[in-house]
């Protein structure tokens, strides 16, 4: 008995210990916020210079197409495997356990607040996730490579913010797609017989339209490597092969750019392959409903 009231008195000694006033936890949040800050921009500046490290943060951002760059590059830096993450009350609510002892994923999550002025702010907190990996949940499958890639630029091309044209001549002969800025339209090579090649050249040329949609100017030589990255993220999610992307050619600018550059040219490529990819995977889903309802009849 003496044993365990110095376990209780020895309890309630710890949780004094660890009490805050409120501005303690203030500053305590504040600073977790800063280092997570920082954890953001040393993060973005190591995948500029790293080949390897690009291509495994475009994997995981292709996945986690609806967390913002910066996001993005918190999960990367914590947990690059991660595929689906949710906090511990979302996955409770899923009737899901995370298992005992998961180190968690620090994200930043955004909060409307009343400025002084009525007027709304922005603000940050701290959220703490966990991959799928790290509960007794069922991992997705990963996409079916290649699959039905012919459909695939068919829904993409119906999808196309921009106009769409078929011709016979393209700039260079191994072209399938090329997007013209000029007039706004996007030209398919009439007979191109390779669908893979031509998936790949429609992902990368739409993400040419759509940074053109998102900028105040075109640059097709200055765009080329965030249409790359684009064309390689979406192709990654939608199971198309990847090995024609040269992302591993980082410009040699990027190595001179500061963290909020590097994390600008990020933030537009999630920005245009999100669009993309919304639009197709809605038209998708779309027809699986059709093709459910008529299974029905």
């Amino acid at each position: 008995m003496t044993k365990d009231f110095i376990a209780k008195k020895n309890s309630r000694q710890n949780n004094r210990r660890e009490e805050r006033s409120p501005q303690e936890w203030a500053e305590k949040m504040q600073l977790e916020k800063e280092e997570l800050y920082q954890r953001i921009d040393d993060t973005a500046e190591e995948i500029a210079e790293n080949p390897d490290k690009l291509k495994g943060f475009l994997d995981l951002q292709s996945r986690m197409d609806r967390y913002s760059s910066a996001n993005a590059l918190l999960i990367y830096s914590q947990r690059p495997e991660s595929t689906r993450i949710k906090d511990f009350s979302g996955w409770d609510e899923d009737n899901v356990r995370v298992k005992k002892g998961a180190k968690s994923i620090s994200i930043l999550e955004p909060v409307e607040y009343t400025k002084k002025d009525g007027s709304t702010g922005i603000s940050y907190k701290v959220k703490r996730m966990f991959d799928v990996s790290q509960t007794n949940g069922k991992k997705l499958p990963a996409p079916t490579l290649n699959r039905d890639p012919q459909n695939l630029v068919a829904v993409m091309l119906d999808t196309s913010p921009v106009e769409v044209s078929v011709i016979d001549e393209m700039p260079q002969p191994n072209m399938g797609a090329f997007y013209k800025n000029e007039d706004q339209t996007l030209y398919i090579k009439r007979g191109f017989g390779d669908s893979v090649k031509l998936c790949q050249n429609v992902a990368q040329e739409l993400a040419f339209a759509q940074l053109s949609i998102e900028s105040d100017s075109f640059n097709r030589r200055e765009m080329s490597f965030k249409a790359v990255c684009v064309g390689y993220m979406l192709c990654k999610r939608f199971g198309v092969d990847t090995k024609n992307f040269a992302v591993s050619r980082i410009p040699s600018d990027w190595k001179d750019m500061d963290a909020k550059a590097i994390r600008s040219e990020l933030s537009q490529m999630r920005s245009a392959m999100g669009e993309i990819y919304s639009r197709v995977s809605d038209e998708l889903y779309r027809q699986q409903q059709n093709r459910s309802k008529e299974r029905e009849r």
